[in-house]
């Protein structure tokens, strides 16, 4: 089976990437260029966020909780014309290194943001040392 690439797939996979690098180079100046206003978030079995708002102060929190040392996507697919699969490996140090393997269904709206997106823990439990934290 071959998989079909258009320029419309290959925008989306460039946004999801760009995302997961934004956490590395902690630049998020082009976070509203990438998700919709009116998103949808949801962490590893953790909150929900319902706004770019909420979004942007979540990652306000993380940044001061945790240092990303890298978060690298193994395999990125289409599902449907609109939602794509990300399949990851984050690493972060707080305390301690931590590391989270995970998968992320993102959806996009007809714009062309991000207006869901999903974490899935795959391999590990993990207690989320940052929470409560303070680099």
């Amino acid at each position: 089976m071959t998989a079909i690439e258009t320029a419309l797939l290959r925008d989306r996979k460039a946004k999801v990437q760009q995302y997961f690098g934004m956490w590395v180079t902690r630049d998020f100046e082009a976070l509203p260029r990438i998700f919709a206003v009116d998103c949808y978030y949801q962490e590893c079995y953790g909150p929900a966020y319902l706004s770019l708002a909420e979004v942007q102060a979540w990652i306000e929190h993380q940044l001061r909780v945790q240092r990303v040392t890298a978060w690298s996507i193994q395999r990125l697919w289409s599902a449907t014309d609109n939602m794509i699969f990300a399949q990851w490996s984050f690493t972060a140090v707080t305390d301690r290194m931590t590391q989270f393997d995970g998968l992320s269904a993102v959806h996009f709206n007809l714009a062309g943001r991000i207006d869901d997106l999903r974490e899935y823990q795959t391999t590990t439990a993990h207690d989320y040392p940052y929470h409560g934290s303070v680099l």
